[in-house]
């Protein structure tokens, strides 16, 4: 039973070609762009977006869509040491170790505490993917978590440390796996993975360094 539960988690996700485009035939969607941090996503109109942070408990939220049926999606932007340039991770020999060893500190920081924080009785992680691009060192994880009443819930993320900056963004969705809802799961795979980095041009955040957000803080 175990092993089924990963599967079908994994194959909620893998198809990765699932688009809005299709999405869209009975669904109004619109894009929410936040040229601060240079990333964009789409979803249904009739969803529920919040811009965060409204308070210092959620002051690395910015922004939390939620469905009519309790199904969520966040972006998290986090502070840290500056990420590499383009040039030098894709000339690192052990950038494959490099990304990995993000996968695993993210399983082990978000997933696992998710999990607590769920009250879930068993967790089991699915697909951990390496996605690192042009814009990026990126990847993807997914998590299914039994709870101890209800239908399962799902905790898949899309993690990325944009090259020569000084956050990552992590776009997660959290929702409730119904195995039968093939509509609505199509819905959630697409906006999910409509997630993207916006080009230099539409960032911000394109021509700074190391201090992005030292100002910030200070007055925090």
């Amino acid at each position: 039973m175990t092993q089924w539960a990963v599967l079908v988690l994994m194959g909620f996700f893998l198809p990765r070609f699932v688009a809005v485009s299709a999405a869209q035939e009975q669904l109004k969607f619109e894009k929410y762009r936040d040229p601060e941090y240079g990333y964009a996503f789409q979803y249904p109109a009739d969803w529920d977006l919040r811009k965060l942070p409204e308070g210092p408990a959620n002051d690395e939220v910015r922004v939390l869509v939620q469905t009519p049926g309790g199904n969520s999606f966040m972006v998290i932007v986090e502070d840290q040491e500056q990420n590499p340039s383009k040039a030098e991770f894709q000339s690192d020999p052990n950038r494959k170790t490099r990304v990995d060893k993000l996968i695993q500190q993210t399983t082990q920081q978000i997933y696992r505490r998710v999990a607590g924080n769920l009250g879930a009785v068993d967790s089991k992680i699915g697909e951990r993917t390496d996605l690192s691009n042009d814009a990026a060192m990126q990847f993807y994880v997914s998590t299914l978590h039994k709870m101890k009443a209800g239908a399962p819930v799902i905790v898949a993320g899309i993690h990325s440390y944009p090259f020569s900056k000084s956050y990552s963004i992590s776009f997660i969705m959290t929702a409730f796996f119904e195995r039968g809802a093939e509509k609505d799961n199509a819905t959630m795979t697409a906006v999910f993975n409509s997630f993207q980095l916006l080009d230099k041009s539409e960032n911000s955040h394109n021509s700074s360094g190391p201090a992005d957000r030292s100002s910030k803080d200070k007055s925090k």
